[in-house]
């Protein structure tokens, strides 16, 4: 009798504790986020989101359209007055200015203190939250931004075809320029067909990349040479140099003879068929993985090759590259001013920039999302089902600082242990022969947005791209691009550089 009460008892305790808990998770309040997120990502059921939420203390409403359309349903929703309490903006450009100036973002400014919100105080840089000021507001923060820590630059080449050809990575823009020429003309593939070329030369997506004008020494027009005199990037004497560089190859075949007409990324097409022996253009350490084992179209058609990452151009006599870099920021988080969970919004962004919080928002949860995780290497090992469950629940996107609180990477590129190595003995040699020289960005600086309207309204830009390549591919003259740059493209900049010099940019 005494052990049926003492469980009659022991079950009616276990209900009251239930009953307490549900009830505590009802009674915590839900704040409305949207968020930027991938297609694949699972929010309901999701036992990461759930495990956020515990740490948070409260329950999370999460609306995330589809990437594709992300900009246009967050521009309907900040159009419409009924704001969520958290918001991806997304972007510092001109619509972010307009909501904060129309007072739809909550001013930050007064709570980035130590004791508000210690975490991004401590993390962030002043140099990192400069993207986030708004000039016209006083310098004023209304978001805070999204930083990465990059793995280093990169240019990734077929390893295979250096091999066969008896060539050693480059690292030169003359050592560059004579392996894309033995791509083009030797026959790397072993075909005995003369289908292959060096590289692609990506005018879509920042043609004048870092890797490459490193090798020349062009500085970004928004810093200062030696005297503090900015000279925007296309009238520099190195500029000329650096193209008629590129020429050379084109001449030779070693560039994609419709270089010109890619849309957006690198030449995929060429690489993925094996036609390509180097990439470029954004391309960072943990490329050196996904652009060739965990690329099913590359592997397909090229299952015996094998990639290497070499540095990013050193000039002549150098040994090591200087890269021009500026805050990595990929997007920033904002607070609704109508929000009436003040206090909870902010320990969201608070929490937001803590270890504890972006690991389990990357890797998950032990058991569910990953086997192992090793602190050091940033490594996950995963099961099969593992896999599968990570691919629903945890995401980069899903971060909302994509670095440690010391900076350092959040994740090692790698599925295998082969892999991971393969990145982390990548990363230590190409970070040996690098020296990233940061510097700030004048795009938010007052005035800088009118004058590129008008800049593009009078197709300057376009028409230098056509002269570029017009003259790349030997149709344009030299002496008319020049004339160009000096007479028309200088000149429309001009209001620009004069901006940067008023404000003492990178001084």
């Amino acid at each position: 009798m005494k052990k049926l009460l003492s469980l009659v008892l022991a079950i009616a305790l276990l209900m009251g504790v239930c009953a307490f808990t549900a009830s505590a998770e009802e009674d915590r309040p839900t704040l409305r986020m949207l968020q930027r997120l991938n297609a694949a990502y699972v929010i309901d059921g999701n036992p990461v989101i759930d495990a956020w939420e515990d740490i948070l203390g409260f329950n999370l409403d999460i609306e995330a359209p589809p990437i594709s359309s992300y900009s246009d349903r967050r521009n309907v929703i900040m159009a419409s007055g009924d704001l969520p309490d958290i918001i991806y903006v997304g972007d510092t450009g001109t619509n972010y200015v307009k909501w904060a100036t129309d007072g739809l973002l909550l001013d930050l400014t007064e709570y980035f203190n130590e004791e508000t919100l210690p975490h991004p105080y401590k993390v962030l840089t002043e140099d990192e939250l400069y993207s986030v000021r708004i000039p016209s507001l006083d310098n004023h923060i209304y978001s805070l931004p999204r930083v990465q820590t990059k793995p280093w630059d990169c240019i990734i080449y077929r390893a295979d075809w250096l091999e066969k050809l008896g060539l050693e990575v480059p690292k030169t823009p003359e050592e560059f320029k004579e392996v894309m020429i033995a791509f083009a003309t030797q026959d790397p593939d072993g075909n005995g067909v003369d289908d292959t070329y060096g590289w692609c030369y990506n005018t879509a997506m920042g043609a004048e990349h870092r890797s490459m004008l490193s090798g020349f020494g062009v500085r970004p027009s928004d810093v200062p040479d030696e005297n503090g005199n900015y000279v925007l990037m296309q009238a520099q004497d190195a500029y000329m140099d650096y193209l008629d560089w590129i020429k050379e190859m084109y001449d030779a075949g070693a560039v994609d003879p419709e270089f010109y007409l890619v849309t957006m990324y690198q030449d995929d097409d060429l690489w993925d068929a094996g036609k390509m022996g180097a990439r470029y253009c954004n391309t960072v350490i943990e490329h050196l993985i996904s652009y060739g084992p965990s690329r099913e179209a590359f592997r397909a058609a090229n299952p015996d090759a094998t990639l290497v990452a070499g540095p990013a151009l050193m000039k002549e006599g150098e040994t090591v590259a200087n890269v021009y870099y500026n805050p990595q920021i990929w997007g920033n988080y904002a607070i609704s001013a109508d929000t009436k969970y003040l206090e909870e919004a902010l320990r969201f962004l608070d929490l937001g920039y803590t270890d504890e919080v972006n690991e389990l928002l990357m890797f998950g949860v032990q058991g569910v999302t990953y086997e192992t995780f090793d602190p050091v290497r940033r490594y996950a090992a995963k099961t099969e089902e593992q896999k599968l469950n990570s691919d629903k629940y945890v995401a980069s996107y899903a971060t909302i600082n994509y670095q440690r609180e010391d900076k350092g990477l959040l994740i090692a590129n790698g599925n295998t242990e082969e892999e991971v190595q393969q990145f982390i003995t990548a990363y230590d040699e190409i970070g040996a022969q690098e020296n990233r020289v940061f510097y700030l960005g004048g795009g938010s600086l007052v005035g800088v947005n009118e004058v590129k309207v008008a800049i593009a309204d009078a197709g300057i830009d376009d028409k230098f791209n056509e002269l570029r390549t017009g003259y790349i591919c030997g149709n344009v003259e030299r002496d008319e691009l020049v004339d160009f740059i000096n007479n028309e493209m200088v000149p429309a900049y001009q209001p620009i550089l004069d901006i940067y010099a008023e404000n003492d940019l990178n001084k």
